[in-house]
């Protein structure tokens, strides 16, 4: 009984707390006509050079308004994109991989431009052996095989920080960085474990390959009661 008494008492204290500093939320919710993004970047794993080009196509916007007890505004936006992407990237003496994946993208963005986003992507890898890969047939003859290489399920998990220069300029460019950690199978009956970063831009202009988003918009009050 002894034991029960304070928690009762500390549970009164913390609804008093709520009721007396309290948040007030309004949503509203919409729809509206949004462009696709254009994505290009410098794609390495880590020391072997490539590239990545791909596009955002939006489905879901939220935007998060968050109005302090002083009267201070924070802003959130945060972004839902279905994204298609083609990479490449060069080992030398070992492979050139070229893998293409469709993922969706969150990009949460604050209201000074700077952002972080993560990305889940599936997708199918094609290597092509480097140097000069030999067959031998059936008979014994051999000869050398183009083209040689081998095809993968690939899964794809990143994360990456940004700026969106948009945000406060009249500039519809935003630039990234990205950590990618890919993951192929089968490969000699195992999972083979590739990190690969990206370095590049992403192009926001006005109208093109258009899709009606999703707009949900959040006002978040505190006040005193």
């Amino acid at each position: 009984m002894n034991t029960v008494k304070p928690i009762v008492f500390a549970f009164f204290f913390f609804i008093c707390g709520q009721v007396s500093l309290a948040q007030r939320d309004t949503v509203e919710s919409s729809g509206e006509k949004s462009a696709s993004s254009l994505k290009l970047s410098y794609n390495s794993s880590f020391i072997y050079p490539g590239v990545r080009a791909g596009i955002e196509m939006p489905f879901k916007k939220i935007y998060i308004t968050k109005t302090k007890k002083t009267g201070r505004q924070k802003f959130i936006r945060k972004d839902h994109y279905v994204s298609a992407n083609v990479s490449w990237y060069h080992h030398p003496s070992f492979h050139d991989n070229v893998y293409i994946t469709a993922g969706y993208t969150l990009r949460q963005t604050g209201g000074g431009g700077f952002f972080g986003e993560f990305s889940p992507e599936l997708g199918y890898s094609r290597t092509f052996l480097g140097g000069t890969t030999y067959q031998v047939s059936g008979d014994g003859t051999v000869s050398v095989k183009r083209m040689a290489g081998y095809n993968y399920a690939l899964v794809s998990l990143g994360g990456g920080l940004g700026y969106d220069f948009s945000m406060r300029y009249a500039t519809p460019i935003a630039i990234c960085y990205k950590l990618n950690l890919l993951t192929m199978f089968p490969y000699n009956n195992t999972v083979y474990i590739r990190p690969a970063m990206e370095l590049g831009i992403i192009y926001k202009p006005k109208r093109f390959l258009m899709f009606t988003a999703k707009v949900k918009r959040i006002n978040k009050n505190k006040f005193r009661g």
